[in-house]
């Protein structure tokens, strides 16, 4: 029995790992659960101080800072053998709450804010924990580390026929921004407003969405109001099939015959 017992432990320790793997590293704030095979009295739930540290029983202050799990449990295991407290103990951390590492998420999503990463986050998962991207927002992201500013492409991602490269790693102090994209259609169209810029969308598909032309509606011409890099709106002539861009007004004129 007991050596079923200690199976069992043993293979729950190894889904322990496995849900831990990774390279996350402890830091401040970080909340983890120790426990020491059948030292019961020893199970701890603790947060790593402003200087990553704990104070465990027996073995006083520890500096976690920079460790992974795997690694905080060979140096709280070296340390309570080395005193000489316990004879081979088996000791598992896991964490409980991950404060240490953080991003933020900022534009056109439904729940913008400061969001806390673990081992498995990557850019997808940080977007579905900010409720997705708002009706207001388009397919562009962009990731803002330090001084590199970096743009992908959400339909593209999601897209992705290999899997690894569907994964875009986000990392501590990272500042996720999605813009603003929408396009304006006005004049003889059905439902003319604010439409939301679709990946790769045309002056069709933009008249499509704002119910098609009106019966006074004219054909012949079609004009977009750009803004152009250095602040002036300018009237540009199009086609069905030219692409609209953020913040185009596309205007649909009156038939005179």
């Amino acid at each position: 029995m007991k050596r079923l017992l200690i199976a069992v432990l043993c293979l729950w320790f190894g889904l322990a790992h496995a849900e831990n793997a990774g390279e996350y590293h402890l830091g401040p704030g970080d909340v983890i659960k120790i426990t020491v095979y059948d030292h019961a009295d020893l199970a701890n739930e603790l947060q790593l101080t402003k200087d990553g540290d704990i104070t465990f029983p027996l073995i006083g202050t520890l500096s976690l800072k920079g460790l992974s799990t795997a690694d905080a449990e060979k140096l709280i295991a070296g340390k309570l053998a080395s005193g000489g407290f316990i004879v081979s103990p088996q000791v598992n951390v896991i964490m409980s709450q991950y404060r240490s590492q953080r991003l933020s998420v900022l534009g056109e999503v439904n729940r913008p804010g400061r969001y806390s990463l673990d081992s498995a986050t990557d850019l997808i998962d940080v977007l579905s924990q900010a409720g997705g991207i708002a009706v207001t927002g388009g397919d562009k992201i962009v990731v803002i580390r330090g001084e590199v500013r970096t743009e992908y492409n959400l339909t593209a991602l999601v897209n992705q026929k290999d899997a690894a490269k569907r994964i875009v790693k986000v990392s501590n102090g990272d500042i996720v921004f999605i813009p603003r994209q929408q396009v304006y259609v006005q004049g003889e169209v059905n439902r003319p407003g604010v439409f939301r810029l679709e990946n790769n969308m045309t002056v069709l598909q933009a008249i499509a969405a704002a119910g098609g032309f009106s019966p006074r509606a004219s054909h012949r011409f079609i004009y977009v109001h750009r803004q152009q890099d250095d602040g002036t709106v300018s009237e540009v002539r199009v086609t069905y099939t030219d692409k609209v861009k953020e913040g185009d007004v596309v205007y649909i004129e009156e038939s005179w015959f």
